[in-house]
């Protein structure tokens, strides 16, 4: 039996708002371990370590100035904190270097498969809410609760949810037989798919997007593809041949998630410095400076 490849497509429009499609899935990479932490003298609570600065400057008594290490519980306490707050969110490079997690954010990030390329990048910052529509299996369904509890762990991500309104959507996901995803399919997919996502954005910002996933496929296909479509629909917008157990691999696989390479991309497309319409050399420092 033949391989089917699944492909990522992308139309562009002009100016404000752009059109981009793209298609088709690798296992999700540790959780880093919790920093050890030093106690407190007393009079003082525990700041944990990777909160975000902009939360712990809500949450200090009125007048305090963000303070890393440990905040005084009253302005009398003159102890000096025994621990360090991060001053920035740090992304875990699971082991691999620097370069190989820039070149690869920017081969699959910065760029797209079809149409023009303004090699920059395209990220939400809204809430996405998803409707789904056709006939999703259970185990369909199982995949997608991973998917949107995965991306909602990850700092940054402005979060993802299902509706049951398709008015109140700002992606829909079409499961479609044969017939009706040949019908949906956008015609700059001109080769065999399993699955597209089309996007659009303004200003950079994707604010609505359209997902296909062809039903005929086996279940491990179709969790691959889900996977992938809703994970490039966030921005990642590119396939790639570097890397067959990669969710972007041009070619064919049946992978069931992102690998630990293709999460630490997902990481760093939402880590708030990394900001939509930023350059591959603007994207190149701030990976530099924020990996561990």
């Amino acid at each position: 039996m033949s391989k089917v490849f699944r492909k990522t497509v992308l139309a562009g429009a002009l100016l404000c708002v752009m059109l981009c499609v793209f298609g088709c899935a690798k296992d999700t990479g540790p959780v880093p371990a919790t920093p050890t932490v030093t106690p407190t003298p007393e009079g003082w609570f525990e700041i944990p370590p990777d909160i975000d600065p902009e939360i712990l400057q809500f949450l200090l008594p009125s007048g305090n100035q963000l303070t890393p290490g440990v905040t005084p519980a009253g302005s009398s306490n003159n102890a000096t904190p025994t621990s360090a707050l991060p001053n920035r969110i740090r992304v875990n490079s699971r082991g691999y270097s620097a370069e190989t997690i820039r070149d690869y954010f920017s081969e699959v990030a910065l760029n797209t498969e079809y149409g023009s390329n303004d090699n920059c990048v395209h990220k939400w910052n809204e809430p996405l809410t998803v409707y789904v529509d056709g006939r999703p299996t259970a185990q369909d369904r199982i995949v997608l609760d991973d998917i949107f509890r995965t991306m909602n762990g990850v700092r940054g991500f402005p979060g993802i949810s299902e509706t049951t309104s398709e008015r109140d959507a700002n992606i829909v996901i079409h499961f479609a037989d044969d017939a009706e995803y040949t019908r949906i399919t956008p015609e700059t997919i001109t080769d065999s798919s399993d699955g597209f996502a089309t996007c659009w954005w303004s200003g950079y910002y994707i604010f609505e997007a359209v997902i296909g996933i062809r039903t005929s496929m086996s279940q491990n296909e179709r969790n691959s593809v889900i996977w992938e479509e809703l994970v490039q629909a966030t921005g990642l917008q590119n396939d790639s041949y570097t890397y067959p157990d990669s969710l972007f691999y041009q070619g064919y696989n049946e992978v069931q998630g992102p690998n630990e390479l293709d999460w630490i991309l997902f990481e760093i497309l939402y880590h708030p410095e990394i900001k939509a319409g930023m350059t591959e050399a603007e994207c190149s420092a701030v990976i530099k400076s924020v990996l561990e």
